[in-house]
């Protein structure tokens, strides 16, 4: 079972796979959250699938460029791996 079958399953069907944030920082920390509580049950590389499909749309116009540039498996990489 993939990280997103398991929230779908657990929200009963009540999940849209987007994040919107102000600033990277709070990807960082979305993904700090996801790792912690799936790390145990699910391998790193469910993680970064996790986050490759994940769409993320900035709301701070001052930060737009920086957030679409986010690499999130790059930081997952560097930060777990």
């Amino acid at each position: 079972m993939k990280i997103i079958d398991k929230i779908i399953q657990e929200r009963n069907g009540h999940y849209c796979h987007v994040i919107e944030v102000n600033e990277v920082y709070e990807i960082e920390n979305i993904i700090e959250l996801i790792h912690d509580e799936f790390i145990d049950s699910f391998k790193l590389e469910d993680i970064i699938e996790f986050f490759s499909n994940i769409s993320i749309y900035s709301l701070n116009d001052d930060n737009e460029d920086e957030i679409y540039n986010f690499d999130t498996t790059k930081h997952i990489k560097e930060f777990y791996a």
